[in-house]
């Protein structure tokens, strides 16, 4: 037995909302705090490591 339906949605291309769930500043909005600490933290590794190397040139030279 064939039961054949007859307003099937057509096949497009999805939108970037419907294939993301979200827009990229919604994101940011929505996830602010935790990329403010992911710069935070990505900072205070630069300056730790510029920091060393630094202090391991003078350490050299000495």
């Amino acid at each position: 037995m064939n039961i054949q339906q007859e307003h099937l949605p057509k096949d497009r291309p999805a939108t970037r909302d419907e294939e993301w769930g979200f827009t990229i500043w919604e994101f940011i909005i929505n996830n602010w705090l935790y990329l403010l600490a992911i710069l935070f933290l990505l900072a205070v590794f630069f300056y730790a490591r510029y920091s060393w190397r630094k202090r391991h040139e003078k350490n050299r030279m000495n």
